[in-house]
């Protein structure tokens, strides 16, 4: 597998993190198998004691008391994730609407927009963390993906989730109290679970990816209330697609 990541990439990273023989080692380890108990629909407790009588072992994420690892792939398989009372989320997925909990909890009728949602894994949790509270507007450009959004948000039980399908640099001048920004990037987080991210990985990528985020972020500045909150995340290791934006 070494021999699969791009010597450039190598080259680029080794010089910047503190370990990089651990970082390259990572990069080879295949994620772990994580999912989130969706809280519109049932409790952690329901779902372990279920998972329990089918034989699935499930190990608690320390950080958040919904989410789950489990080396069993049936997890997909179940009667749980069919009506949505799961979402098979990777674990860095969940931390950016974690990141506005505090807030959303606190909130009387909160607005929120997700600019960039499809498929929905922090549509979903988002909602979640609102209780169905308040309006949610999922965004996303890609029409194809649009199917996905509302399929995840149908089974997960988000009413309050209202889904537009524009691109968001173009977005209607209105006000929200908070937003995540996921945006488009390069997507080398992702190599652990998907190889081929590196077939397509150039620096010329990663400026393009920036320039478009840049953009991006501008305008959900914008769209926020005076004293609102923006997260902006992405599933990449670039200091230009993260920091520098």
């Amino acid at each position: 597998m070494k021999s699969e990541i791009p010597e450039l990439f190598k080259q680029r990273y080794c010089s910047i993190v503190d370990d990089p023989e651990a970082f390259i080692s990572s990069i080879q380890t295949f994620r772990p198998k994580s999912y989130r108990v969706n809280t519109l629909k049932a409790s952690a407790a329901e779902i372990l004691d279920r998972f329990n009588s089918y034989g699935i072992v499930s190990k608690p994420v320390s950080w958040c008391e919904y989410a789950f690892v489990s080396d069993n792939l049936e997890i997909g398989s179940t009667l749980e994730h069919f009506l949505g009372k799961i979402y098979i989320q990777e674990l860095t997925s969940m931390l950016p609407p974690l990141v506005l909990a505090k807030e959303l909890e606190k909130a009387e009728n909160p607005s929120v927009l997700d600019a960039c949602a499809a498929p929905g894994s922090k549509t979903t949790q988002l909602a979640a963390v609102m209780h169905n509270r308040g309006t949610l507007v999922a965004n996303d450009i890609d029409y194809g993906r649009i199917r996905a959004l509302r399929f995840n948000v149908e089974r997960s039980g988000a009413v309050n989730t209202i889904i537009t399908n524009q691109d968001f640099r173009t977005y209607p001048e209105l006000q929200f109290d908070f937003a995540l920004l996921d945006a488009p990037c390069s997507a080398e987080g992702t190599a652990r679970k998907n190889y081929d991210v590196f077939r397509i990985w150039s620096e010329r990528k990663i400026a393009s990816c920036a320039n478009m985020q840049k953009q991006l972020i501008v305008k959900a500045f914008d769209l926020i209330k005076e004293g609102g909150s923006l997260v902006y995340s992405t599933c990449t290791f670039a200091p230009e697609e993260n920091e520098a934006v």
